[in-house]
């Protein structure tokens, strides 16, 4: 009798603590329904739809390597990249639209109207720096880079936001900045997914 007793109350204990786990879960993503732009760590990019990516940079070599590692990465976890073309105007109205700059900036509001004008189903904003290599006394080169990204979706849900820092040693001046840009680029990527 003792035996079902306790097993009753262990019961009773287990179902009051799901119940409240579950009002605290529906009261926390009620509250996030009703704020426009959320931030979702635990979120992932949307499967359906285009994903834009823009990114930039002090130098022109490092930019196109990032945004190229960027697509690789989207494409190699199943996700679609919008196409070249529309890609090309995204960048082109980043030089003359003021929203266009506001979202290189990170502006919400102005990625989501990048979204809207490209049917986008969310956008990977890049910004890549990499140092100069130093020459240690082994005579390779140790250089770092860094890489802050984050995506917005169409719904205003902001996913991402870390820096990622990557130091790497190498042969030469170019491969390490290569290979750490790399480094960085894929490890900032990783929070997206």
């Amino acid at each position: 009798m003792r035996k079902i007793f306790a097993v009753l109350l262990i019961f009773v204990v287990l179902m009051s603590c799901t119940a409240e786990a579950a009002k605290k879960k529906s009261k926390s993503s009620s509250s996030s329904k009703s704020s426009a732009v959320t931030t979702a760590p635990d979120s992932v990019l949307p499967k359906r739809g285009d994903i834009a990516i823009l990114v930039e940079g002090d130098e022109e070599q490092f930019v196109k390597l990032a945004e190229s590692k960027i697509i690789d990465s989207l494409i190699s976890h199943g996700y679609r990249v919008v196409d070249e073309a529309k890609m090309k105007q995204a960048k082109l109205a980043a030089t003359r639209a003021q929203a266009a700059r506001y979202a290189m900036q990170g502006n919400v509001a102005a990625i989501l109207k990048l979204n809207h004008h490209y049917s986008c189903a969310a956008t990977v904003i890049a910004r890549v720096q990499v140092a100069q290599p130093v020459q240690n006394q082994f005579n390779l080169y140790t250089g770092n880079a860094t890489a802050a990204i984050i995506a917005v979706t169409s719904n205003g849900t902001k996913l991402g936001g870390k820096t990622s820092l990557s130091k790497q040693v190498a042969y030469t001046e170019y491969e390490t900045q290569v290979k750490s840009l790399e480094a960085a680029v894929e490890e900032g990527m990783q929070q997206l997914y």
